[in-house]
């Protein structure tokens, strides 16, 4: 018996084996793209995060600076606030480092290059020694826990000089109001460079700004008015030369003379408001009554808003003859805001800036 076996034959496509590759090669391309977006999101990451510590390293060094500043604008400060000379503008060498830790002002690039400026750094009176810097003193962090410090490890103030190792100064170099403030060496405020440093993990910034203390704005007269003005009497006077502000208040010699009243739009109306009488109670540059239209049209709310800003005294409505108890003295100026009219008579004395937002009607004696 025979037995018959069947057999059963494939028939193999000769594209066949391509499926498997196109397989392998999708599988690859999706890994490849998987990896890809990972080393992506990750340097990504690295990136966000180096520019926020950068970020906040910046922030640092500007904090260090807001100190310096703070620290460098009130002499009268109680001690260990102030860290300027007495007399600023006295030693062209001097500087100050503040730091966070003691030793850190070694931390500073530039800490040698105080060896050979060819000024007195140390206050010796000798210049250029071995041991020459700039002195420093502690944040006024040192109080603060460790974790609420803002790491800023250094600042350094010091004076901007000229070529010639003299100390620059801003403001009126002239000696004329009528001009705007500049940089000199005759007349003004010294002008300051700050360095400070910032760090946080590792991010590192330095930031150097220069800083002055804006004078007062040029006034055109001893009064600058742009409305109308009435006198009443003949007990007032008014002078637009430059006295000393302690008896017998001479007139300081050398010193240019302003209008008594200054007006950039009003002044021939004002000069008729005088009688013959009152006329020469009105002295300063030229003639009598000194009336001139000024060439300065002054922006009096945006100084007037600037002031009350910084007022250490404020009043709310209308004052009659308030007490003028810390309205300043010569050797503590204060601004003084009455949101309101003010009306004084009598003895009245203060030092520094009143600012009035309503009418101001004056009587009696105002020191």
């Amino acid at each position: 018996m025979k037995r018959c076996q069947r057999s059963i034959a494939r028939i193999v496509r000769p594209d066949s084996g391509n499926a498997m590759v196109v397989a392998l090669l999708i599988l690859f391309l999706m890994t490849s793209l998987g990896i890809s977006y990972v080393a992506v999101t990750k340097g990504d990451k690295q990136i966000a995060g180096n520019q926020m510590t950068a970020a906040q390293a910046f922030q640092y060094a500007e904090a260090g600076i807001s100190e310096s500043l703070i620290r460098m604008s009130d002499p009268t400060a109680p001690g260990g606030i102030y860290i300027g000379e007495t007399t600023p503008g006295t030693n062209p060498g001097w500087g100050k480092y503040i730091v966070n830790d003691p030793g850190n002002s070694g931390l500073d690039p530039q800490y040698n290059a105080t060896l050979t400026d060819g000024v007195d750094n140390d206050l010796d009176a000798a210049i250029d020694e071995s041991s020459e810097h700039y002195g420093d003193t502690g944040s006024m962090q040192a109080w603060l826990p460790l974790t609420n410090k803002l790491d800023y490890p250094w600042t350094k103030v010091r004076y901007k000089l000229n070529g010639a190792n003299q100390i620059l100064l801003f403001g009126d170099h002239d000696n004329d109001p009528t001009t705007p403030p500049r940089e000199n060496t005759v007349r003004g405020f010294p002008e300051l460079i700050i360095t400070a440093a910032g760090r946080k993990g590792a991010g590192a910034k330095t930031v150097t700004v220069e800083a002055v203390k804006w004078p007062l704005p040029p006034m055109p007269g001893s009064v600058y008015a742009e409305g109308d003005m009435n006198f009443a009497g003949n007990s007032f006077y008014i002078d637009g030369h430059d006295h000393d502000y302690s008896a017998p208040y001479d007139t300081i010699a050398g010193a240019t003379p302003l209008p008594g009243i200054a007006s950039p739009n009003n002044a021939g109306a004002i000069a008729g408001t005088l009688t013959s009488q009152q006329e020469d109670n009105v002295e300063g540059s030229g003639g009598d009554p000194s009336v001139r239209t000024s060439s300065l049209n002054l922006d009096i709310p945006a100084i007037a808003a600037g002031w009350v800003q910084m007022a250490d005294v404020s009043y709310v409505g209308n004052q009659n003859n308030p007490s003028t108890a810390g309205w300043g003295t010569v050797g503590d100026l204060k601004i003084v805001h009455v949101a309101g009219d003010l009306d004084v008579s009598g003895n009245t004395t203060g030092a520094g800036v009143l600012v009035i937002d309503g009418n101001f009607k004056m009587g009696g004696t105002f020191n």
